[in-house]
């Protein structure tokens, strides 16, 4: 497994971990479809579909319904890529955060429904896109590591 960390662990911060799951796939013209909502100051943010694990769920059925949530879009989670996590502090909140991120090559079927999250619009993104918007830098590692895994 290929796994990377990103960030400095701070030995006396206690930090929250967030455990999350994430599809990365490709359209016809090699763009990556993510979620674009509104940060605490106002700019946008541009984000990998997934998040979030809940209890017991397993990681291609977070990814299934958090890419209908986000985007109403249908994919089919193939193979695991990697594990990413990374070290930061969110000013706004006043957190120490861990996010663990797991990353797999998804399969894009449809638009099937509206998201269910109304502040989340689904974006498609080139790979030089990619690493100029993506907001977490474990995230934007993900998608050239899956890029390269699926080129071969």
């Amino acid at each position: 497994m290929i796994e990377k960390t990103f960030g400095d662990k701070k030995p006396d911060a206690l930090y929250k971990e967030r455990e999350g799951a994430y599809g990365i796939g490709f359209d016809n013209e090699w763009k990556v479809p993510v979620t674009m909502t509104y940060l605490y100051n106002g700019e946008k943010g541009y984000f990998l579909l997934g998040g979030g694990i809940d209890d017991d769920e397993e990681h291609a059925d977070c990814i299934k319904r958090e890419c209908l949530e986000e985007a109403g879009l249908s994919v089919t989670p193939k193979d695991f890529i990697c594990k990413g996590d990374y070290y930061h502090f969110i000013e706004e909140t006043k957190t120490d955060i861990h996010g663990i991120g797991y990353f797999y090559y998804i399969e894009i079927n449809k638009i099937v429904t509206q998201p269910t999250e109304p502040d989340h619009f689904l974006v498609w993104l080139t790979i030089e896109e990619i690493r100029e918007k993506l907001f977490l830098p474990h995230q934007i590692w993900a998608v050239e590591e899956v890029y390269k895994a699926i080129r071969v």
